[in-house]
């Protein structure tokens, strides 16, 4: 009999360059504190395309197409880094450090690391990551940068889009 893993909480999420062979980075970084309850991982339900011949009324043929798999989460406030990091951009030297933003849309694909506080870690080699940022400044909301990942098939052959790694 197996035992259970019960995954569930938050550790860390750890961002870093692509191994340079396209296969899961290993020098990755945590960039700052997750928002209560934004972090989740989620995958589309799959297309599937139906093919119906006049004579019968079950399909002849189906084709599925897998759902895209998304991961998000949002950064509470950032530091000047954190926003070259997922927004892109450039960090002039300080003190004070200063961010500057990109002019232009910028494509950023990195490799992403959650560790929950128990259970399976989830490891996606490459993902494309989009950011936007959230900002109320008022006394009751604080800075954020939501982060959105879209699981890529990494560039490695024969490496999985997420591994899942259960913790010792």
């Amino acid at each position: 009999m197996s035992t259970q893993v019960i995954t569930m909480g938050l550790s860390k999420i750890e961002i870093g360059e692509i191994a340079v062979d396209g296969g899961m980075g290993t020098s990755l970084s945590q960039l700052g504190l997750t928002y209560e309850g934004t972090c989740k991982l989620t995958t589309d339900e799959p297309e599937i395309t139906e093919h119906y011949a006049e004579e019968v009324e079950d399909p002849i043929v189906i084709n599925q197409k897998k759902g895209k798999t998304m991961f998000e989460f949002s950064i509470m406030d950032p530091n000047a880094d954190t926003l070259e990091s997922v927004l892109g951009g450039t960090v002039a030297a300080g003190p004070p450090k200063v961010w500057n933003s990109p002019r232009t849309s910028v494509t950023i694909e990195r490799s992403i690391k959650i560790s929950p506080e128990e259970g399976m870690t989830f490891s996606i080699p490459r993902g494309l990551i989009t950011a936007k940022m959230n900002a109320e400044f008022s006394r009751k909301n604080i800075f954020l940068i939501d982060v959105k990942v879209r699981v890529l098939t990494p560039n490695k052959a024969a490496t999985s889009p997420i591994i899942a790694t259960e913790q010792a």
